[in-house]
């Protein structure tokens, strides 16, 4: 599968850096019953692993342990022959290209949770430009590109019919979760218009290192922005104020309020506040959601009550990492 696009395949040449990583998302809601999640995974090819799968969740229960369905599988073996987005994994999950750039088929059946569904682009493909030296290591090439989810899952014996708005993203370069700084992976989508950020830092306002918006059918990298926590909940954000400029020079702002999410600790060495958000920007409500990455001794004392979740270590004060 060679004659696929960049986004669509393994990286031609990598080191042999045994963290080398080559990731897939695709995230999923449904926003009226406050249902979100997400089908991930990664390959670690020079260790010969694969780890992910799909993840859901509602306000029902926010710890892997008690959300809707959690099958975010480690230590899965490589399948012979297998492509980035050509391959079945060993607890099921199937993903496919149907057009590149463009659709993509997802399938799952395990434990008696059933997943059909389809992912459809509604924007370009936007390649994260970043002059942050932490990003540039470990993500060589990074991708987003805004869409629709459509299909159905099957779960607890109910079907649950999918028409969102989704984010996928795809990326390859060596990855150690270790060296990881604290910060903000966000976005939002509605019919004509999209964005996403990556905010780095503590406390309650982070500089954006990197980003787009798609606005009136063209679509530019961030220049500049800042998130601003206005609002924090138990463990991390509640309501995010976020201001941007892309290299056109158009300006946004906008308003998000998250939910409650889960709490993920599928990287080990980082908690992720994994949350579904509704933002307003221009007047329209943009659904996305938000991952707030946090080094685990830090998340460790949030969640212990020893600092609060917008605590700002004197170590990183003024600095993005």
């Amino acid at each position: 599968m060679n004659n696929l696009p960049m986004a669509d395949r393994f990286a031609d040449e990598r080191s042999d850096n045994p963290y080398w990583n080559e990731s897939v998302w695709f995230s999923i809601s449904r926003p009226e019953e406050k249902i979100h999640g997400f089908v991930q995974y990664y390959f670690r090819p020079n260790m010969g692993m694969l780890n992910g799968g799909p993840v859901l969740w509602d306000p029902t229960g926010t710890y892997q342990w008690n959300c809707l369905y959690y099958n975010w599988a480690h230590l899965q073996a490589l399948p012979p022959g297998v492509e980035k987005f050509n391959m079945r994994a060993r607890n099921s999950l199937t993903v496919k290209v149907v057009e590149p750039l463009k659709r993509y088929a997802i399938s799952y059946d395990k434990d008696g949770v059933a997943m059909d569904l389809t992912w459809q682009a509604i924007g370009p493909v936007h390649e994260l430009q970043t002059g942050d030296a932490g990003q540039q290591n470990t993500a060589r090439f990074h991708i987003e590109q805004p869409g629709r989810m459509n299909g159905t899952i099957r779960i607890d014996g109910r079907e649950i019919d999918i028409d969102c708005f989704s984010m996928r993203d795809t990326s390859f370069g060596p990855r150690d979760y270790e060296a990881l700084a604290s910060g903000g992976y966000f976005w939002g989508i509605a019919a004509n218009s999209s964005f996403h950020a990556i905010a780095m830092g503590e406390g309650t306002e982070q500089q954006v290192i990197g980003g787009y918006i798609f606005k009136d059918g063209e679509m530019s990298s961030l220049a500049s922005g800042t998130r601003k926590v206005t609002e924090f909940g138990k463990y991390g954000p509640r309501r995010i104020l976020f201001e941007a400029t892309d290299k056109l020079g158009r300006r946004m702002s906008a308003t998000g309020r998250l939910d409650d999410g889960l709490i993920f600790t599928g990287y080990t060495d980082h908690t992720v506040i994994w949350s579904m958000i509704e933002w307003t920007w221009d007047g329209t409500t943009h659904w996305g959601d938000n991952q707030e990455f946090c080094a685990l001794t830090r998340f460790r004392d949030i969640a212990r009550g020893v600092i609060p979740a917008g605590h700002q270590s004197s170590a990183s004060a003024g600095s993005r990492h």
